[in-house]
């Protein structure tokens, strides 16, 4: 297990670095694995059975 130790004390460009790294790295995740990450979302949720209610009588507007 690799631990990692975070600075709680950092300035403000530093924060922005930070900050425009990860915005960078979701654009390439997104790039690379995101139809795989959807598809796993999707999977993953659970619809209560009210909420299946709902969505249906929206389809059904639709329809």
């Amino acid at each position: 297990m690799k631990i990692i130790t975070l600075t709680l004390h950092i300035d403000v460009e530093e924060a922005q670095t930070i900050i425009s790294f990860i915005d960078e790295l979701k654009t390439v995740l997104v790039a690379n694995y995101g139809e795989e990450i959807q598809e796993n979302h999707r999977a993953n949720t659970v619809i209560t059975d009210g909420q299946s209610r709902y969505l249906e009588g929206k389809m059904n507007n639709i329809i």
